[in-house]
């Protein structure tokens, strides 16, 4: 594999900071009378982003060099897919072996390197490796459907798979940038203020949401970034949160500045930049700078035109 050094590729760390944030590792298991067990297995690494992430997307291809890329009309969506398996063994497993997934989704990482092992030597034409590779989807992303539960009435969820990726260090700021480009949210907040002349004050917020199980990875990006907090929803979920005015002048905007997201986020980033000029001028101060801020919010995130 040769990862190529220009304006159409990517640095490797920013494309493992993507997978980890969105759907990567896929192992679909249906019905077909066709097969001699009964079964087919198709198996994918693929990214999913907005329609307007096309050309994101067509970097991250031409940084791998293997996958093909289509649009859902569904959800209003594109996707880079990998399916075919020689592909997944001689790129992506390299690749994600070379340069390490950081969240828990690592762990389904490994098992799917299992799950493609059996492939290539013809255990999923047995009934035995058929099973094998059913225990080890059970562990996998959302684990089994309903009907293959009833299919594979006997299955294990397999304990080969890592319940918990150890973290050290956060490798690299392409992998932060890469992070946030899937997972990260600019906010602006225009709220009622006794104490302000103008009646009103301005709040930023910079966040990042996980499932809770990648606690571990959001605490280590506060450490890592010396600021900001985690914490936890009601459920499932908890956030890395950074609300300082200063902590987001100082660190987050000269992160990406130096390391700059390469999607339609950009677009939020550069609206959440000005409202932070602004404020350093102090003109929320006045009511002209309060309406300033209040038409970069509107047309923000779900206000952009065309989101």
């Amino acid at each position: 594999m040769i990862l190529k050094n220009n304006l159409n590729c990517l640095n490797p760390w920013f494309v493992v900071g993507l997978t980890d944030a969105e759907p990567s590792f896929g192992v679909i298991i249906t019905k077909d009378v066709s097969r001699p067990l009964g079964f087919v297995i198709s198996i994918s690494f693929e990214i999913g982003l907005n329609k307007k992430d096309l050309d994101l997307l067509n970097k991250v291809k031409n940084t791998l060099g293997v996958g093909n890329i289509y649009f859902n009309k569904d959800d209003n969506t594109y996707k880079f897919k990998v399916s075919n398996i020689t592909d997944i063994n001689n790129i992506i497993i390299p690749f994600f072996k070379k340069y390490s997934l950081m969240s828990q989704k690592r762990a389904d990482f490994e098992v799917f390197v299992k799950i493609i092992d059996i492939m290539l030597n013809k255990g999923h034409l047995t009934s035995d490796g058929l099973q094998e590779i059913v225990n080890l989807k059970a562990s996998l992303n959302l684990g089994l459907s309903d009907k293959l539960k009833a299919s594979f009435p006997n299955y294990k969820v397999s304990p080969t798979r890592s319940p918990v990726v150890s973290l050290m260090n956060i490798p690299n700021d392409f992998w932060l940038a890469g992070f946030f480009e899937g997972e990260a949210c600019f906010y602006v907040s225009v709220y009622k203020s006794p104490n302000s002349k103008t009646g009103f004050a301005v709040q930023l917020v910079f966040k990042v949401t996980q499932h809770s199980r990648d606690a571990e990875l959001l605490k280590h990006m506060a450490k890592h970034l010396s600021c900001g907090r985690v914490e936890y929803r009601k459920g499932e979920a908890c956030d890395y949160t950074v609300t300082a005015f200063k902590d987001i002048k100082d660190k987050i905007i000269p992160l990406l500045n130096k390391y700059p997201l390469l999607g339609s986020k950009a677009l939020n980033f550069k609206d959440f930049k000005k409202v932070v000029e602004i404020m350093e001028n102090k003109d929320h101060l006045t009511e002209k700078g309060i309406n300033d801020i209040r038409v970069i919010k509107e047309n923000m995130n779900t206000g952009r035109l065309g989101d």
